[in-house]
């Protein structure tokens, strides 16, 4: 008779099972939250291009309004690019072991909409 509780095995495959899965884990929470940044730098900037609108469309805004909407059109451009690139890192073929992130737009300073977060991509 023997002493081993043969239910308590753990082999190697089950450890390397648990490793992929903390692996798959951590990337799946990376890219969620760089969505997530993504998605409200966007929301952001629309919600100040739309406001700035408003005033341009009444006649109210001033050149340095204009001025600004203007700029910020590219950097919402820039924002949906990458997003959009987001969404294919899961297509690459070892996403989840060594994910190549694309680099995200520089944050811009929006005086009527200050983030609130130093970095929310860190």
């Amino acid at each position: 008779m023997s002493n081993i509780d043969w239910t308590k095995l753990i082999t190697k495959e089950m450890k390397e099972a648990v490793i992929a899965a903390r692996i798959l884990a951590d990337a799946t929470s990376a890219l969620n939250s760089k969505n997530g940044a993504a998605a409200s730098q966007i929301a952001r900037i629309q919600d100040r291009i739309e406001t700035l609108g408003y005033g341009i469309e009444a006649g109210e805004a001033t050149e340095q309004e204009e001025a600004e909407a203007a700029a910020l059109a590219p950097v919402l451009k820039a924002w949906k690019a990458y997003k959009y690139a987001l969404g294919k890192v899961t297509a690459q073929p070892t996403w989840h072991q060594a994910p190549v992130w694309p680099v995200a737009p520089a944050i811009p300073e929006i005086a009527a909409a200050p983030m609130l977060v130093k970095d929310p991509l860190a």
